[in-house]
């Protein structure tokens, strides 16, 4: 079932407690490899980038996928993949393809793309957004500098100003997203966020957070709310959040959770429902995130896959993809076949409880001793200690308090609270 997370000091509290469950049915891809990117101009037309040049396209509501036999994109390695992608119409669109070989344009629907001659230096693109066919942006880095954006104002492309850029090639604009005409963050692997009030033609830069852990993912809510997602060099917590336009950074701990995951997309649908996916450190699931966006309240689902990007094409049809060809929805899709939804954390009983020497778990039905693995957390998240399943599991060492038990096997995650008399 599906679990709150309200807070972090009551956060593990709630994670007994059965609340509704969002289903996500999977969808075949006919691929194996990573998928990056996903955007839904409309209700029938979808795109997907992938690794190794793959493109796919639905024309049927993401029923059914297809490879798009494609011209015109010239890879520079064997391997380069599309990396960010998006539609303005069924055949208008965007994307880039990385890390070297550019951005492309296509306007017949992605079966010919041309080249967009960037003002600047820029060897690696990656992020980008669009207002139109000829205003948007392209964000990256140089050969032998950090980041750069490269402005399309009136289908002229110009350089925009980067104050207090770094120096590091590596630092790219991974994603870049606008709240009006004039308000807009861009997010950095540097662990930076540049803001601008202008249009884009000046960025500043603002830390993200003092752990400068490298951003994944921007999204503005409104002229004050922002979050930001981020790939944890150690263990991640929450979403980063800023209720002052992007000028200041704090962690989110609503969003907090001891499954310490990767946030590696953002993504409001028509409903204006916020979801955020990536990949569980903790137990080596797939996770997606979903609030109804009142900043308090956020659900999360264990899933197959690490997610890599989340769209939707109305107020409630919301897609996800992720590695290994991974393609979930949270509805049936009209056409599909009947299709059981992928499981999420479920409830595992502990006995005693209250205990001081040593429990005993009972797992919920589809669960199996063997494989599994249990993992005790404090109530702040700290994670205390990792072993295989056993019968009778020794709590002697712990002091009085409320901790967390996770059973998780493949894809399936099972909790529930311990009290240490």
């Amino acid at each position: 079932m599906k679990n709150p997370i309200q807070g972090l000091t009551i956060a593990f509290v709630f994670l007994t407690v059965s609340t509704l469950a969002q289903s996500w049915y999977p969808i075949t891809s006919g691929t194996t490899r990573n998928l990056n990117t996903i955007h839904f101009p409309s209700s029938s037309v979808g795109y997907i980038g992938g690794d190794d040049s793959l493109l796919l396209k639905t024309t049927n509501g993401g029923l059914t996928w297809n490879p798009v036999n494609y011209s015109g994109i010239t890879f520079v390695g064997q391997e380069d993949d599309i990396l960010n992608l998006q539609f303005l119409t069924d055949s208008i669109g965007y994307l880039t393809a990385g890390p070297y070989s550019g951005s492309y344009k296509t306007v017949d629907g992605g079966l010919n793309w041309t080249l967009n001659t960037l003002a600047g230096n820029n060897c690696y693109n990656q992020g980008l957004f669009f207002f139109d066919p000829d205003n948007g942006f392209v964000g990256g880095s140089g050969c032998f500098q950090g980041e750069l954006i490269s402005r399309l104002s009136g289908g002229v492309w110009s350089q925009a100003t980067m104050n207090s850029s770094t120096w590091d090639a590596q630092n790219l604009i991974v994603d870049i997203d606008f709240f009006d005409a004039q308000l807009g963050l861009a997010a950095s692997k540097s662990g930076l966020i540049f803001r601008t009030t202008d249009g884009g033609l000046n960025w500043d830069s603002i830390p993200s957070h003092p752990n400068m852990n490298p951003v994944t993912s921007v999204l503005m809510i409104n002229d004050t709310l922002a979050y930001v997602g981020y790939k944890a060099l150690s263990a991640g917590f929450g979403l980063y959040i800023s209720t002052d336009g992007g000028l200041t950074w704090a962690e989110d701990l609503n969003s907090a959770t001891f499954f310490y995951p990767d946030f590696l997309t953002l993504h409001q649908s028509g409903s204006g429902e916020i979801f955020t996916g990536g990949y569980s450190q903790g137990s080596q699931t797939g996770l997606i995130f979903r609030s109804p966006g009142d900043l308090i309240t956020w659900n999360f689902d264990a899933v197959d896959q690490q997610i890599n990007d989340i769209s939707s094409y109305n107020d409630s049809t919301v897609f996800a993809v992720g590695d290994s060809g991974y393609i979930v929805v949270n509805k049936i899709v009209t056409g599909l076949p009947s299709i059981e939804p992928h499981s999420t954390a479920l409830k595992v009983e502990i006995y005693p409880n209250p205990a001081h020497q040593s429990i005993q778990l009972q797992l919920p039905e589809g669960f199996e001793s063997n494989g599994s693995m249990v993992a005790i957390y404090s109530i702040s998240g700290q994670l205390l200690s990792n072993t295989v399943f056993k019968n009778s599991i020794a709590i002697s060492t712990l002091p009085s308090g409320e901790y967390v038990v996770e059973v998780s096997q493949k894809n399936k995650i099972a909790v529930g609270k311990l009290i240490v008399d």
